[in-house]
């Protein structure tokens, strides 16, 4: 029976590639949250900017202009950092999608030889089984 000296190596390989999906996954998530945010805020930002425009058709006050305008710049402030943490999380999802595909080589690496280790394992007992009959067939002639 065959039995793969490194087994606990690749096991310990499948847990770690098993990780990295989960932290891509993690990343995948984080990012789509992270766009809807930012979706939000351009949908907030666009509404208060079409409301600034209506009340600039009507009466105007200073007070309500100058509230506007600081509101406005404020949504553009938030777009920014928005837009830093879309960054932080696309460099996120690259960093983890990296580790995952090393740790699927790693974990490929060694489900190849093990492969080639059972294929020359069952070729040598194909080898002894041969000799093994070969000598029966000697040993059944000579009686």
């Amino acid at each position: 029976m065959f039995k793969f000296r490194l087994e606990k190596i690749l096991r310990l390989r499948e847990y770690k590639e098993k990780f990295c999906l989960e932290e891509v996954g993690k990343c995948v998530s984080q990012l789509q949250d992270a766009l809807e945010k930012k979706e939000e805020l351009e949908e907030r930002k666009t509404k208060l900017e079409n409301e600034f425009m209506a009340i600039l058709k009507g009466v105007i006050s200073a007070e309500k202009v100058s509230l506007y305008k600081n509101y406005l710049l404020y949504q553009d402030e938030l777009l920014k950092i928005q837009e830093q943490v879309i960054e932080v999380k696309k460099n996120n999802l690259e960093e983890a999608r990296q580790k995952l595909v090393q740790a699927m080589k790693e974990r490929k690496i060694l489900e190849k030889l093990r492969e080639k280790q059972d294929y020359r394992y069952q070729q040598e007992q194909e080898k002894k089984e041969q000799i093994f009959q070969d000598e029966l067939a000697v040993t059944s002639k000579r009686r």
